[in-house]
């Protein structure tokens, strides 16, 4: 594992963490979560790199490498959306003229939110794109959301935690699994991950006001027909979720997101929703499954046109 780095348009650098391997087939780009970072994708990566992929996972802007430290996390200028998205685009860019090999991109929650903007953006960044953790048809919910944080956030607090925005989102998934055990349960239930997330200084630090803001602004974006409409229909999607993810609503947003991909045209869409699975499901129980999947769509895109 060693870093990488992309610089966007603005001058911003963006980092991450790659994994090389010799005569790589195929190279996946993924981009982080939201309060997690890239170095998390170890063994997934690892996993891989022995199929012959190249790997390349880029932390989202104020997260792991892109944290100025632990106690500057999740801090986004204006404009933070579409610049994480940029990052994406760059980071394909990188893989494919470093090996000239093909490039499915990935995005895991927040991540898949800018992947979904990434395909509107940037249609031909990547050969094929994975979706994990998703969600979709939330236009509503979320442009009342930007609108209670256009309220709320200016500049003098732009860059502190907002608990109430927080509480918002992440809270209502917290709620939503009964008789938990611990506020994370919702993310799996796999209790060795839940417990290396809570150990972990650059997993779950408390987002800030300009953080939900933009991130609110970006998402109100996403589902509009007319940006839609710019996703290249000819080139694979493959979303997958757990069943039980409250993220994706037990997996009703995946299944909209699939149906309206469907309606564009886009015949080479897929879904997979995992059953006894939660939100993290590339660290949940029965992991190894969603390896193998995950494994099979990258190399079949290979050979696909």
């Amino acid at each position: 594992m060693e870093e990488f780095s992309v610089t966007l348009d603005n001058g911003r650098v963006m980092k991450g963490h790659h994994w090389p391997i010799d005569d790589a087939k195929i190279n996946f780009c993924m981009i982080t979560g939201m309060q997690e970072h890239s170095a998390r994708y170890d063994d997934l990566a690892k996993f891989l790199n022995g199929k012959g992929v190249e790997v390349y996972v880029i932390d989202a802007i104020g997260q792991g490498l892109n944290a100025e430290s632990v106690e500057l996390q999740m801090r986004w200028p204006k404009g933070g959306f579409n610049q994480n998205v940029e990052g994406i685009a760059k980071m394909c860019d990188l893989a494919r003229k470093a090996n000239g090999k093909k490039v499915v991109q990935a995005g895991h929650s927040m991540g898949s939110f800018l992947s979904q903007r990434r395909l509107e953006l940037y249609p031909s960044a990547a050969d094929a794109t994975l979706l994990i953790g998703t969600n979709g048809g939330q236009k509503a919910l979320m442009t009342m959301g930007f609108v209670v944080a256009s309220m709320i956030v200016h500049s003098k607090n732009w860059d502190k935690p907002n608990p109430f925005l927080t509480s918002l989102s992440l809270g209502n998934y917290a709620k939503s699994v009964k008789d938990a055990t611990s506020p994370l349960d919702w993310i799996s239930y796999h209790e060795g991950n839940r417990e290396a997330y809570a150990n972990d200084p650059y997993c779950g630090y408390p987002a800030t006001g300009g953080f939900w803001k933009e991130f609110l602004r970006g998402n109100k974006e996403l589902w509009k027909k007319k940006e839609m409409k710019k996703v290249d229909t000819s080139r694979r999607i493959f979303i997958i979720a757990g069943a039980e993810d409250p993220v994706g609503q037990n997996g009703k947003g995946p299944e909209w997101l699939f149906n309206h991909y469907r309606k564009l045209g886009n015949e080479l869409v897929t879904l997979k929703l995992y059953p006894k699975m939660r939100h993290e499901i590339v660290n949940e129980i029965g992991k190894e499954e969603v390896y193998d999947d995950i494994a099979s769509f990258v190399l079949e895109t290979i050979d696909a046109k």
